[in-house]
């Protein structure tokens, strides 16, 4: 009879403990579903990317125009050159190639600054179908540890915002404009 009572308080024990794992696994599972939800965006990012076709003017500061180029290249990649004019005299060029890699699902750019031996390397995403986020490659899988993000917000088909964002705090926004498609 002891051992009875001993047997089913050990089973009515047992069945607690596994009602409450049961329990607690169910609720990690719905997290993790909820997480990987708010990360998947199911968005075309190779679609997407081609918003940026074409030639954007930047004149956010006095006497100063960046000219931006984007241009198609390869299969859904874009060639990206940049240019600017401070008081009449070129003073930056700069060239890139974006394209978007399927194993990481991140646009993926490349390129350098002319006269720089600096190799710039980035990844990047939309977030939204009018919101890309930029950050230096190796922040790709960490990007909430990056302390140098460029955000892109498309306004309209002719209007873009570029921000820069440093160590959380968002510095000048920039206007382009497109000027030719």
């Amino acid at each position: 009879m002891v051992f009875q009572n001993i047997h089913l308080q050990n089973c009515e024990f047992m069945k607690s403990v596994y009602l409450l794992s049961l329990g607690l696994i169910f609720i990690v599972s719905g997290i993790n579903r909820i997480y990987a939800q708010s990360d998947q965006t199911d968005l075309d990012q190779e679609e997407l990317l081609q918003q940026f076709t074409g030639v954007w003017e930047n004149e956010t500061f006095k006497d100063t125009v960046y000219t931006a180029e984007f241009k198609p290249f390869g299969n859904g990649g874009l060639e990206f050159n940049l240019k600017s004019v401070a008081h009449g005299k070129l003073w930056l060029e700069m060239k890139q190639l974006w394209g978007y890699d399927k194993k990481s699902d991140k646009v993926v750019s490349c390129g350098f600054i002319k006269n720089s031996p600096n190799f710039i390397l980035q990844a990047g995403w939309f977030t939204a179908a009018n919101r890309f986020k930029q950050v230096p490659y190796e922040f790709a899988t960490n990007p909430e540890k990056a302390g140098f993000i460029v955000v892109f917000e498309i306004k309209s088909p002719d209007l873009v915002i570029r921000t820069e964002i440093v160590n959380g705090k968002a510095l000048v926004a920039e206007k382009y404009t497109r000027v030719k498609n």
